[in-house]
């Protein structure tokens, strides 16, 4: 066997295609790629960002062989581990009444618009809204949008808010944008998915890498 051939059968060549959505995992998404790269030199590590719901969607068809999976999401199909817990924050105008506070429960912000997609299942909408409140209330449905730049955009322009992770408040940075922690909310967690039955070095030394890194971080992936 030459040694091109036995480099490729160890998975020291090829090419990794990762998925995630929005900011993924945090500084873990980034860390991983750049550490399996290190460690896999022959390898092309591509990174294939996706929008509301659609990284496990991906994983499916094939367009991506490993993935963040943000949860709740359909894993049909899939193998996964847990990786990665964060907080919630609700995006506000700068300008906002209540972008001052340190904190805010989902409650106080009950009677602002907020922001919701239709290119996710109604089951990832409501999670992702809090649907029903904690005092059994809906929330007031704002306007729609098909991905993370069209929603900041509507919030800054002060047609509505959000709800998203506290990563998403460090990676979406804007001085009209302010992200205030919410205190009664679930929080994000994150899975690493592939494709169940897959034989690939490639995903397994991926999933190795983010196993470690994950380990790493002070209270692992169930804290946040």
């Amino acid at each position: 066997m030459s040694a091109a051939a036995e480099r490729h059968r160890r998975g020291e060549t090829g090419v990794l295609r990762v998925g995630f959505e929005a900011s993924g995992a945090g500084e873990l998404t980034t860390r991983a790629r750049a550490e399996f790269a290190r460690r896999h030199p022959g390898v092309r590590v591509v990174p294939r960002r996706y929008d509301w719901e659609q990284e496990a969607a991906a994983l499916r068809e094939g367009l991506v062989d490993v993935a963040f999976v943000w949860l709740p999401n359909d894993l049909t199909g899939l193998r996964s581990e847990l990786v990665h817990t964060e907080p919630r924050v609700v995006d506000l105008p700068s300008g906002h009444v209540l972008a001052g506070r340190d904190e805010v429960s989902v409650l106080d912000v009950g009677d602002e618009p907020l922001m919701w997609t239709e290119r996710a299942p109604r089951e990832w909408v409501d999670w992702w809204a809090v649907n029903p409140r904690p005092d059994g209330s809906s929330p007031r449905w704002g306007p729609t949008n098909d991905n993370v730049e069209e929603m900041l955009e509507q919030v800054a322009e002060g047609s509505a808010t959000c709800f998203a992770p506290i990563s998403m408040a460090r990676y979406y940075a804007r001085p009209d944008l302010t992200w205030v922690p919410l205190t009664d909310v679930e929080p994000l967690r994150t899975v690493l998915a592939w494709a169940d039955g897959t034989d690939s070095s490639l995903v397994r030394g991926f999933a190795r890498v983010v196993r470690e890194l994950a380990a790493a971080v002070p209270g692992g992936p169930d804290q946040p």
